[in-house]
C-alpha cells in the first residue's frame, strides 16, 4: 500500500513539475538559411508579468556549427504590429495573432546546424532539442552576404563576405548622414508621425550613395522603446512604457527600418540614451510657436515618474536603475543583435550634456566611466556577434575625467559644430575636422565624427540659406575622409540635407574607399597646409589633405582649389564686418553668386597660375618611382586613362619629395578656368 502510495505520489509530482514547467509549443522554423543570412525561429510560452526580465523568464538556443563551434543567442517576446500609408503617414494597427516568442539567428558557415531552446523561469526549466522526433536543424548555405562590421586594427574597419562562394575580408569605411528620428505633421498633437515611411524615404535616396546612418532608439513620441508615447494615451495623460513593458509599435518600427536598411546596403549606428531625455529644462532645441519643442526632458523621464530616482545621475549607480537598463540593451541585443547591418551600440548621445550648467562634477564623471565599463563588458558578454561598442561625450568645461569613458570603448567619437556668421574667413570647417580626427590618435583607437554641422547661432539666418547647394557639405566630407579616421564626417542636418536634395555629396567618397582593400593603420594624416596665425595656407592655393602609410608605398587624399573653400566663395557673395566676421544679419552682396546657384558662369577662376602639388618623402631613396592615378570628386570614379609615373627626387639643400600635377581637365591654368564644380580631385599614389 506504501509503494502503491509512493508511486502515485511520484508520477503526481513528475506531472506537476511538467506542467508548471514552462512549455514550448507552435515551433516554426526553416529548413535553410545563408551565410549571413536570418535564420528565425518563432515559438509560443505562457504568459509573463515581465517577458523583459531574464530573472522572470530566461530564453536562449545554443547553435552548434558544422566546426563544432557553438553560439548562445538570446530569445525575446515579440508582439505583432502592421503598418500602412496614410498621406505619407504610419498608420499602426495591433495584430495579437503575430505575438509570439523569437530567436534570430544569423549564421557564419555553410553547412548544417543544429540547435538546443532552453526556457527557464522560477518554476522549471524546459530543453528543448527535437521537434516531433527530428533534431532541431538547418542547412546553411553559401550567399553573397556581407558579414559583420569589426576591428580591422586601431583605425579602421572590416567586414567578411562571401564572395562568388570564397570567403573574403572587405574593407567597411562609414559615409552617411545622422537621420537620429522619424519626422511628424503635428508636433503639437504628435499623432501624425511619418514613422517607418520618414525612413524609408531617406533610405531610398542613400541607396547606392551612402552605406551609413545614425539612427537613435529613444526620442520620445517618436522611435522610442520605452518612455512616454503621445500617440496612444490613457485618460488623458501619456502611456508610459518602462521595465515590464516595452514600447512593442516602436520595436515593429524598428524591425523594418533595420531590414530596409539592410536590403539598401545601409548600416546603423544605433544610438540606445540620450541626454535629453534627462533635461530638467522644459522642451529642446529648434522649438518655435508654431511647432513647439518636443517635451523630452526629466519631467517625463520614467526613471523619474516610475522609478522616483532622487536625482538624475543616480541613473548610473542605483542598483534598480541599473537591473532595467541591463534587461532593455539585453532586449535590444536579442532582437537586432542578428543585423550584420548594426555597425555598433552607442551607448549615448553626448552624455556630458546631461549637465546643462556645463559644469559635470568630478564624481558624476566617475560615475558614468564605471557605467559604461560595466555596460560594456555586458554587452560583450551576451552579444555573440561581437558588435563595437562605442558612445558621445558632447561638452562640459572639464572632461579630464569621461574621457577614461573611451578606454572600455572600441572606438572614439566627437561632434562638432561651427557658426556660419562668427567662422573668419579663412577659417576652415574642413580643418578643424582634419585635426580633430589627428587629436584622437593618442587613445589608438579608430576615431569617427559623429556628428558635424555648421550652428546656426542667434541669428535668422538659416544653414540652407547660407549654403543651398552644399558646398561645404561635399568639401567636408573628402576632407575628413582623408583625416585618418574611420569614415568621413556623419552630417547632422537631415531635414537640411532632403530640403537641399544633397544626398549626390555622399556618392563620391563612398565610392573611391569602395574601390580599396583594408587600410592599414600605419596611415597616417598629412596637410601641405601650414598655419599662419588664424589661417591655413597652402602652396600654390592647392588645398591638400591625405594620408601616406609607414613604408610610403600609398598615398591618397584630396585636392581643391582654395578659391572653392566655403569662406573663400562666401567671400565673394556676403558683406564682411569687424574682425574678418561676415555680418550677422543675412545681408549677401550678391544672392545670385557662385555659392548660391553653381552658375558655371560665376565659377571662380584658378587662384594661381601653378598645378603643382609637392609631398614630402622620407624613406625611400630618390629615383623610386611612383603610379600617380586622378579620380574625380564628383563621382568616386577615375579621371585618367592610365597612371602618370613620378620619381622621388631631392632638389639641393632640401628635402627628398615627389611633385604631382593637378589635373589640367579640372583645373585649366592656361585657359583660366575650371571644368568641374568644386575645383577638386582625388588623388591615389602607388609605388611602382
Amino acid at each position: 500500500m506504501i509503494k502503491k502510495y509512493l508511486l502515485l505520489l511520484y508520477f503526481t509530482t513528475l506531472g506537476l513539475l511538467c506542467i508548471a514547467q514552462p512549455r514550448i509549443n507552435k515551433l516554426t522554423a526553416p529548413k535553410s538559411a545563408s551565410v549571413y543570412g536570418l535564420y528565425e525561429i518563432k515559438f509560443h510560452l505562457g504568459e509573463y508579468d515581465n517577458p523583459y526580465d531574464p530573472e522572470v523568464i530566461d530564453v536562449y538556443a545554443d547553435f552548434t556549427g558544422p566546426d563544432g563551434r557553438t553560439r548562445r543567442v538570446i530569445g525575446f517576446y515579440r508582439e505583432g504590429y502592421s503598418f500602412m500609408k496614410d498621406k505619407d503617414h504610419e498608420v499602426a494597427s495591433r495584430n495579437r495573432d503575430g505575438d509570439s516568442w523569437m530567436i534570430r539567428f544569423t549564421p557564419d558557415t555553410p553547412g548544417r546546424w543544429t540547435y538546443v531552446i532552453h526556457a527557464i523561469d522560477k518554476k522549471g526549466a524546459t530543453q528543448l532539442s527535437t521537434n516531433n522526433g527530428n533534431a532541431l536543424s538547418f542547412n546553411c548555405q553559401q550567399g553573397n552576404a556581407d558579414g559583420f562590421i569589426q576591428l580591422a586594427n586601431t583605425k579602421y574597419l572590416k567586414r567578411d563576405a562571401f564572395v562568388n562562394g570564397r570567403r573574403q575580408t572587405k574593407s567597411y569605411f562609414p559615409v552617411g548622414p545622422n537621420v537620429a528620428w522619424y519626422d511628424a505633421a503635428d508636433y503639437g498633437s504628435y499623432k501624425k508621425p511619418y514613422g517607418i515611411y520618414d525612413y524609408d524615404k531617406y533610405i531610398n535616396l542613400l541607396s547606392g550613395k551612402a552605406n551609413y546612418i545614425r539612427i537613435w532608439l529613444n526620442r520620445y513620441q517618436f522611435l522610442s522603446l520605452y518612455g512616454p508615447e503621445h500617440a496612444g494615451t490613457i485618460d488623458g495623460k501619456p502611456r508610459m512604457y518602462f521595465d515590464n513593458t516595452l514600447n512593442q509599435k516602436d520595436a515593429a518600427e524598428l524591425d523594418h527600418i533595420v531590414q530596409y536598411a539592410q536590403e539598401h546596403g545601409i548600416s546603423l549606428m544605433a544610438c540606445i540614451f540620450n541626454y535629453r531625455n534627462f533635461e530638467h529644462k522644459n522642451g529642446v532645441a529648434n522649438g518655435t510657436k508654431e511647432k513647439p519643442a518636443m517635451p523630452s526632458d526629466w519631467a517625463n523621464n520614467p526613471y523619474n515618474t516610475v522609478l522616483h530616482l532622487p536625482s538624475k545621475y543616480d541613473f548610473f549607480t542605483d542598483t534598480r536603475a541599473i537591473r532595467i537598463q541591463k534587461n532593455l540593451v539585453r532586449y535590444i541585443v536579442a532582437r537586432w543583435g542578428y543585423a550584420t547591418n548594426i555597425l555598433c551600440w552607442e551607448l549615448w548621445n553626448e552624455i556630458a550634456n546631461m549637465e546643462e550648467s556645463n559644469n559635470l562634477s568630478a564624481k558624476a564623471q566617475r560615475d558614468m566611466v564605471e557605467w559604461h565599463a560595466m555596460m560594456a563588458d555586458y554587452i560583450r558578454s551576451i552579444d555573440p556577434y561581437h558588435h563595437l561598442i562605442s558612445t558621445s561625450l558632447g561638452s562640459a568645461k572639464d572632461l579630464s575625467i569621461l574621457t577614461k569613458a573611451y578606454e572600455s570603448m572600441d572606438f572614439v567619437q566627437d561632434h562638432n559644430y561651427q557658426n556660419i556668421q562668427k567662422a573668419k574667413s579663412k577659417e576652415q570647417l574642413s580643418y578643424i575636422l582634419n585635426q580633430k580626427s589627428i587629436e584622437a590618435l593618442s587613445y589608438e583607437k579608430p576615431f569617427f565624427m559623429g556628428e558635424f554641422g555648421f550652428g546656426q547661432g542667434s541669428s535668422k539666418v538659416k544653414y540652407e540659406d547660407k549654403d543651398p547647394k552644399g558646398v561645404d557639405l561635399h568639401n567636408s566630407l573628402w576632407s575628413s575622409a582623408f583625416s585618418g579616421s574611420m569614415g568621413p564626417a556623419s552630417f547632422w542636418f537631415w531635414e537640411i540635407m532632403d530640403k537641399c536634395n544633397w544626398y549626390d555629396r555622399f556618392l563620391p567618397v563612398t565610392t573611391f574607399f569602395s574601390q580599396l582593400p583594408v587600410l592599414s593603420d600605419s596611415f597616417t594624416a598629412k596637410t601641405t597646409g601650414s598655419v599662419r596665425g588664424r589661417s591655413l595656407v597652402f602652396p600654390n592655393h592647392l588645398e591638400t589633405y591625405y594620408i601616406v602609410n609607414a613604408e610610403e608605398d600609398t598615398l591618397m587624399g584630396w585636392c581643391q582649389d582654395t578659391a572653392f573653400c566655403y569662406q573663400s566663395l562666401r567671400l565673394l557673395t556676403d558683406e564682411v564686418g569687424a574682425n574678418g566676421h561676415f555680418v550677422d544679419k543675412g545681408k549677401v552682396s550678391d544672392p545670385k553668386g557662385y555659392i548660391y546657384t553653381l552658375d558655371p558662369a560665376k565659377r571662380p577662376k584658378p587662384s594661381y597660375l601653378s598645378n603643382r602639388i609637392v609631398l614630402p618623402i622620407s624613406n625611400q631613396p630618390r629615383g623610386t618611382q611612383y603610379q600617380v592615378r586622378w579620380y574625380d570628386a564628383e563621382t568616386g570614379l577615375e579621371l585618367t586613362d592610365e597612371a602618370t609615373t613620378v620619381v622621388v627626387r631631392r632638389p639641393l639643400f632640401r628635402n627628398k619629395r615627389i611633385v604631382i600635377e593637378f589635373p589640367a581637365s579640372v583645373r585649366d591654368i592656361w585657359g583660366a578656368q575650371i571644368n568641374n564644380t568644386f575645383g577638386d580631385a582625388v588623388f591615389l599614389i602607388t609605388k611602382k
